[in-house]
């Protein structure tokens, strides 16, 4: 049985987070359970794109500080480290740009910690693997002793949620990324290879932002929530489930969880999971918007007529010509090639388009919305 933790952490200021963090990581044992003097250990937030804390689009400065110093108290040696989707490889000026702008160069300078300013990366094999049998990996992460996963709890308009085990994408080169949603355009699929590669990191402890989480069009145009929380465990897809109930979706709607429980990973009525601290009732807001659209991609009804019906209920994304700014982000990180730039705006060609919505978190400037047809708002 896993052990999941819900601990209240109301604010981001002074001394809190680092409070927080104790208290949710006491009944696991503490950081010294997982992290042994002389270990160096990645801390991998979630780091989607530039942006500002108060944006809730990244795992916040305070929490990851807080973590890198309770390393540090543990012995170990902490390295701060991400590869957000790109166009372009990433090299050390664009990821230093990177944790300047989300404040993580800060947080390094006040804990003490490095930043994986490296963009090397190895193929790895992934003898367990269903899906994918080996996986592109940043160095940061092969060469740890320990992965500690900092997520942040976001909706996200494909997969549902970012929680733990999406998070841990992150370890995959950020200009690779991309090629993966072309290759596994079916939301099931995408999700069996996340699982394969959350199998492969095997993060030794992930501790969840929930302090403020983003509620709607996720993980990059969403809404702040404050939920005032931080979730902690050593189990990430038990951890998904939690943040499922907390915000109310049914964990069976997130593919990530459906997956853990085909391979049997999870418990087919999500039982084994013991949770400490706060209740899932307890801290349950009285509303938490998810992505437009359904949780499935389609109905049962609707198998069979598959074609017409990807056509008819899929939430597709769409320019929003009076937000964009002709940057070309979008058309850069496009795995299938159907977004252009005439007349300096993005336009995206509906044929071809395989409902990644990598341009819809890719984009800072919220210029991409996601529509549902009519059709779909009338049968789902």
């Amino acid at each position: 049985m896993k052990t999941v933790v819900i601990d209240r952490c109301p604010h981001y200021y002074g001394e809190e987070p680092l409070k927080a963090l104790e208290r949710v990581l006491e009944p696991l044992g503490g950081m010294e359970n997982f992290v042994r003097p002389g270990q160096t250990v990645l801390l991998k937030p979630n780091l989607l794109r530039k942006a500002r804390e108060e944006e809730v689009v990244t795992t916040h400065p305070a929490l990851v500080r807080a973590a890198a110093e309770l390393v540090k108290k543990a012995g170990g040696k902490p390295i701060i480290g991400d590869s957000p989707g790109a166009a372009l490889q990433h090299n050390r000026n664009t990821l230093l740009k990177l944790y300047r702008a989300c404040g993580l160069d800060r947080a390094a300078l006040a804990s003490g910690a490095d930043l994986a300013l490296g963009s090397g990366f190895r193929t790895v094999p992934l003898p367990r693997g269903r899906t994918v049998k080996r996986i592109e990996v940043i160095d940061a992460a092969l060469d740890a002793d320990v992965i500690i996963n900092l997520g942040k709890l976001k909706t996200h308009s494909f997969t549902i949620l970012t929680g733990a085990v999406k998070n841990l994408f992150g370890l995959v080169p950020g200009l690779i990324k991309p090629g993966y949603h072309a290759r596994f355009p079916d939301v099931d699929d995408f999700a069996s290879m996340l699982v394969d590669i959350a199998d492969f990191a095997d993060p030794a402890l992930t501790i969840i932002d929930a302090v403020w989480a983003m509620e709607g069009a996720g993980p990059g145009a969403g809404d702040r929530k404050e939920l005032g929380l931080v979730v902690a465990g050593t189990g990430p897809a038990e951890i998904d489930v939690v943040l499922s109930r907390i915000i109310g979706i049914d964990p069976l709607d997130v593919p990530t969880v459906r997956e853990c429980v085909r391979r049997g990973l999870l418990e087919k009525d999500l039982s084994g999971i013991e949770i400490r601290g706060e209740t899932v009732e307890s801290v349950r807001p009285e509303s938490f918007r998810v992505p437009p659209g359904r949780p499935h991609p389609f109905p049962r009804w609707a198998m069979p007529f598959m074609p017409v019906a990807k056509y008819l209920l899929s939430t597709r994304p769409r320019i929003n010509r009076k937000k964009c700014v002709g940057c070309g982000d979008c058309e850069r990180v496009c795995p299938v090639g159907v977004i252009e730039m005439p007349k300096g705006k993005a336009a995206i060609r509906t044929t071809g388009c395989i409902r990644c919505f990598c341009c819809h978190e890719t984009c800072a400037y919220r210029a991409i919305d996601l529509v549902r047809p009519l059709f779909q708002r009338l049968v789902v």
